[in-house]
């Protein structure tokens, strides 16, 4: 059993290794679907459905890999995302992309941990923004 677990935790550290270029990589879908919701007024609530896959993603990934900044932006994302039946307006799509633009950064610049007050500021400004948004 011991070995077992031994390799289990050797598979997620060599995953973590990887973690900033594939979870950049989902960003990347995440700007293709929220620049079609912009382009795409029609099939918008398509495409901010797939916005709010990639946020569920990183949401659930990113303390895992050592980013739990990354978690907290995610989840941030996937409450102004979540709701199917919501109008989603220009403003929608900014705050989405401040969030995208937030979790870039986390990621390109290797912030592991809660990102330090910086980290904890950011995080409770797009929340409150995300709360007045959903009013």
């Amino acid at each position: 059993m011991a070995a077992v677990l031994a390799r289990a935790q050797a598979a997620v550290a060599d995953l973590a290794k990887d973690y900033s270029g594939w979870a950049l990589a989902d960003v990347a879908r995440a700007r293709k679907a929220l620049a079609a919701a912009g382009a795409d007024p029609a099939a918008r609530a398509a495409h901010i459905a797939e916005l709010f896959r990639v946020a569920h993603d990183l949401k659930g990934q990113g303390a895992s890999f050592g980013y739990p900044l990354v978690t907290r932006l995610g989840d941030s994302l996937c409450r102004l995302t979540r709701d199917r039946a919501r109008s989603y307006e220009s403003r929608h799509l900014d705050l989405a992309k401040s969030h995208l633009d937030a979790v870039q950064l986390v990621l390109t610049k290797e912030i592991k941990g809660e990102g330090g007050q910086v980290g904890t500021d950011l995080v409770a400004k797009l929340k409150r923004l995300v709360d007045e948004a959903l009013l």
